[in-house]
């Protein structure tokens, strides 16, 4: 009986400090997001001009060549040039004397590092869904995770 007692008494105590260290890190979320809520919007704003780019040419090509990889790669190619414009110019109001070629380039390396995870993750789950639309959904997602911290931390850090 006791033994139970003492190992109710752990069991509370580690939810107790499993609480404060969940609050801590939603504290710190709370704080990113108010931090960048500017940014993390016009991020938002054209990753979706970007992402109708992306998903009319991944559903154009996907439809013509049922090829779903080839199709995810070459929509990711379009949506990267409208993506590079809006981060620069607007969503990071990168002004810097960096020549804009090398700039394209780190650019094109964060996003095609996402562009690999995208297209895996698109893989994956339409084995799973056999759903090319839901599969592209979740791609996307992890895809511009990558690329929102990427951008903000490495590229066009301040």
């Amino acid at each position: 009986m006791i033994n139970l007692i003492y190992k109710l008494d752990k069991c509370k105590i580690s939810i107790y400090y499993l609480n404060k260290i969940k609050s801590k890190k939603i504290s710190k979320l709370y704080k990113f997001f108010k931090r960048n809520n500017k940014e993390i919007f016009r991020f938002l704003v054209s990753g979706l001009i970007a992402s109708t780019f992306n998903f009319l040419s991944y559903r154009a090509i996907y439809l013509i060549s049922k090829n779903i990889l080839f199709a995810s790669l070459s929509g990711y190619c379009v949506g990267i040039i409208v993506s590079f414009v809006f981060a620069k110019f607007w969503v990071f109001n990168n002004r810097s004397n960096k020549p804009l070629l090398k700039s394209f380039c780190l650019f094109c390396f964060i996003y095609f590092l996402g562009g690999i995870e995208m297209s895996l993750v698109i893989v994956f789950i339409n084995r799973l869904l056999e759903n090319y639309k839901i599969a592209w959904v979740f791609g996307a997602f992890i895809g511009s995770l990558n690329n929102f911290l990427g951008s903000k931390y490495y590229l066009f850090k301040k």
